[in-house]
């Protein structure tokens, strides 16, 4: 099998095993939703549209991206856009980057267009890569897709623990800069489950980036995954386990990224797995909260069993805001519904 396909194949699967998960109490465990026994709302007012990206979406869900460029990937990825494209959730797609050098790897997202015309999907491709390509090129990734904005992924931890990474980030904010001044849509920075210290968002800041996805530690562990696949008693492996539980959580990189006060539009994801989680990020600020794992276990059982996932995570979150009183996600950030957990 060729080492592309095996290696995402093996990212698919190390990804559903719960060993190469976070471990630990979750951080957004450490906040509550003030429940409110007056809601003096009724539940059927309630709505869950969200600004962001510069309209307004259906909801401020988004299926964070997870893989693209071989085999499987397309039959996946076209299921996921139907559901996301039915329910109004945004769909990020995995790294394009395969599309560099082989322009027929673009045929997946015709493939995909052709299941789900409607679905508002983002582009996706590494810093690494980006820092080595033209916008243009970028353009025609963002035109095969028909993307409605371009991620720009950084895996610092990841590339330096795979056995075939590209650790190579020096000139990574000049080339962000310079595609957010030249790219036609807007260009999202995302993290890969090690979130953001306020350093890094202060030069994101400055860079001027539409949106950052914090992606903080939580969930899915991608160094854990890498070391997983290096091979037992390799050199990755034992250093790996050294950087298990690296990062900066979810929910302290929102913070940070709150504290920064920059234009740009903060999104939440990582280690995010209820409606709850959801509306407790939301409340603290972020516009769009992602999920990923949870989205891929579901899919690989079945449609059904996809559909019934995202359902749930919109009933959940419209339990939690009636719960507190908001008939609306600009009353859940506005009011203030979010505290502390006492010990």
């Amino acid at each position: 099998m060729e080492l592309f396909t095996q290696r995402k194949q093996d990212h698919i699967r190390l990804s559903l095993d719960d060993s190469h998960q976070t471990q630990g109490q979750s951080e957004i465990d450490k906040v509550e939703l003030i429940h409110e026994a007056l809601p003096e709302i009724n539940f059927e007012e309630i709505h869950i549209s969200q600004q962001r990206l510069g309209d307004e979406g259906k909801t401020p869900f988004l299926i964070s991206s997870m893989t693209a460029g071989h085999n499987d990937s397309s039959r996946l990825n076209a299921l996921l856009a139907k559901a996301a494209s039915e329910k109004g959730w945004l769909m990020g797609v995995g790294s394009q980057r395969r599309e560099l050098g082989d322009e027929k790897a673009a045929e997946e997202w015709r493939r995909v267009r052709a299941q789900a015309p409607q679905a508002e999907l983002l582009g996706n491709i590494g810093i690494s890569q980006l820092i080595y390509t033209s916008v243009d090129k970028i353009e025609k990734l963002v035109d095969s897709l028909e993307a409605k904005a371009m991620i720009v992924h950084t895996n610092p931890l990841q590339e330096a623990l795979q056995v075939e990474g590209t650790p190579y980030f020096k000139g990574g904010l000049k080339a962000l800069e310079q595609l957010v001044k030249q790219l036609s849509v807007p260009v999202i920075l995302k993290e890969t489950g090690c979130g953001f210290s306020q350093r890094t968002l202060k030069q994101v800041r400055e860079a001027g980036v539409d949106v950052v996805d914090v992606s903080g530690l939580g969930g899915t562990h991608w160094g854990r995954i890498e070391a997983s696949r290096a091979g037992q008693d390799s050199l990755q492996e034992r250093a790996g386990a050294n950087f298990a539980n690296w990062g900066i959580s979810t929910l302290q990189s929102l913070i940070n990224a709150k504290e920064v006060k920059g234009e740009f539009e903060i999104w939440a994801s990582g280690g995010v797995r209820t409606g709850i989680d959801a509306a407790k990020y939301l409340a603290m600020g972020a516009k769009v909260v992602g999920f990923a794992q949870p989205i891929i276990k579901a899919a690989m059982e079945s449609e059904e069993a996809l559909n019934q996932f995202m359902e749930q995570v919109e009933y959940e979150l419209k339990i939690a805001m009636f719960c507190t009183g908001c008939v609306s996600l600009q009353n859940l950030y506005q009011k203030g519904v979010w505290t502390w957990k006492q010990h």
